[in-house]
């Protein structure tokens, strides 16, 4: 394997095991809705990932560096994106809180997976750090005398099947604390938590 591969591979592991919004958004949709949800979110994140390797590879990342207004775009976007998600899980732990639910009462909330997927490609869409990893940071380890496009498309394999695996284990994590805890307190804890945390990754994004 060539050598920037493993260059490549050993920058994008600490990057992809950094907590960020895709991560929190998969974690709070397992939790609401099982581990189904999760694993949809985590495939929606990473199919917006393959699209932005995608415009790496064939050239549209030049383009866009010439485009200032496009990340003034992505942060305004990004923000309000996530504040309506973070907004979402506390309303959600409190209307929990309202109803009146059996102590053995372990279901969850049944969300549509295409609502799950389309969650977690809108909120990795809409994240500057991907866009900037993929745009800015990948291109950096395509060395002058290789093939762009092929190079290109085996990184962004590479970190996909990275990010793949790493949001999969916090699926399971979130969807197995979901039918543990059930409705109960906990439970409302965590959604409120994931809620807070994704509030202040909106706030993060916008200063």
């Amino acid at each position: 394997m060539p050598a920037y591969v493993w260059t490549f591979a050993a920058f994008t592991v600490p990057f992809v095991a950094t907590p960020g919004a895709s991560t929190v958004v998969v974690l709070r949709n397992s939790i609401a809705g099982g581990i189904r949800s999760g694993v949809a979110t985590a495939v929606g994140v990473n199919l917006s990932s393959v699209c932005y390797g995608l415009l790496t590879a064939f050239g549209v990342s030049a383009a866009l560096q010439r485009w200032p207004s496009a990340w003034t775009v992505l942060r305004i976007g990004g923000t309000a994106y996530l504040a309506l998600l973070g907004l979402r899980s506390l309303a959600r732990a409190w209307t929990h809180r309202q109803r009146d639910l059996r102590l053995d009462d372990a279901s969850v909330d049944e969300a549509p997976l295409a609502q799950s997927a389309s969650e977690g490609f809108t909120t990795n869409m809409l994240n500057p750090s991907i866009a900037l990893f993929y745009l800015f940071v990948l291109p950096q380890f395509i060395p002058r005398d290789a093939p762009f496009v092929r190079v290109a498309l085996i990184l962004t394999s590479l970190h996909v099947a990275l990010a793949l695996t790493w949001h999969l284990t916090w699926a399971g994590a979130g969807g197995t604390l979901a039918q543990t805890l059930g409705r109960s307190g906990p439970r409302r804890a965590l959604e409120a938590v994931s809620g807070a945390a994704l509030l202040a990754l909106a706030v993060k994004l916008a200063l």
